[in-house]
C-alpha cells in the first residue's frame, strides 16, 4: 500500500495484475472508505464504499480494510474474467 496523488487518504496498490485503488474521507460521522479496481488503466470494478465500523479508525486502517474488500472482490469476481499475467 502506497500514497497514491496529492489528496491524503488515496492509496494503491498492485494484486495479481490489477490496479487497487482506495480512498478515505472524514465527514461529519466519521471516516468512509471506497475502492475501485483498475486493470490495465480501465475500470474494472467502480467505486464501492465501505462501511467502518471502529470506533476510532486510524486513516490507514480503513485504507487496508478498503484494499483488503479490493483483494476479495478481485478473488471473488475478477479472476476468471481475466486471467492472472504470467
Amino acid at each position: 500500500m502506497e500514497p497514491n496523488g496529492i489528496d491524503m487518504g488515496d492509496y494503491v496498490e498492485r494484486y495479481r495484475g490489477f490496479t487497487l485503488e482506495a480512498s478515505v474521507e472524514q465527514v461529519a460521522t466519521g471516516l468512509k472508505s471506497h475502492f475501485r479496481v483498475l486493470r490495465d488503466n480501465e475500470i474494472a470494478l467502480d467505486w464501492r464504499l465501505l462501511a467502518v465500523d471502529e470506533t476510532w479508525p486510524t486513516e490507514r486502517g480503513a485504507a487496508e480494510h478498503a484494499l483488503g474488500a479490493a483483494r476479495a472482490a478481485v478473488d471473488a469476481e475478477l479472476i476468471c474474467a481475466w486471467p492472472r499475467e504470467s
